[in-house]
């Protein structure tokens, strides 16, 4: 309730923007706590206070069959850091790998969940296609903008 706007990558891939009007702020305003706090801590120390970082997006992402993000050279222009964090079971589903790139080759992440992965967000990453099943995820980046509550573009 009272998340009004998402984006259709693919009929298999589909995301509903959460920080929209403060939705999940709103709604969650702990979790989003400590997801920022766990982000903003992974910065250098000296890095830390010289970044004013807000919230950009906080997305919910599903995959289901066929799904995937292989978009060559997808990075999250803009932002400074993207969480992604794993809520469905591994159980659900089958492939949907987040992938990372290292020297020119993947690095697969096979998730829990609850499981994360925190990335610089102009690192380059995907999502492996979905073979089978249903994967659901949670993403948030932070930017040096003022926090965003449109689309993530805006």
């Amino acid at each position: 309730e009272g998340a009004t706007f998402g984006v259709v990558y693919s009929a298999e891939h589909v995301a509903l923007y959460l920080h929209r009007d403060g939705t999940f702020a709103t709604a969650c305003p702990a979790v989003l706590a400590k997801l920022i706090t766990a982000m903003r801590s992974s910065l250098a120390p000296g890095v830390k206070h010289s970044l004013n970082l807000h919230v950009r997006c906080v997305e919910l992402h599903s995959y289901a069959k066929g799904g995937s993000l292989l978009d060559a050279g997808h990075k999250d222009n803009g932002s400074k850091l993207t969480l992604s964090v794993q809520l469905s079971e591994a159980s659900a589903f089958s492939g949907g790998q987040f992938v990372t790139w290292d020297e020119g080759r993947p690095v697969l992440h096979s998730l829990q969940a609850g499981d994360a992965v925190l990335i610089n967000s102009e690192k380059l990453h995907n999502v492996a296609p979905i073979s089978h099943g249903i994967r659901h995820s949670l993403v948030c980046e932070l930017w040096v903008a003022p926090a965003n509550s449109h689309d993530r573009f805006a």
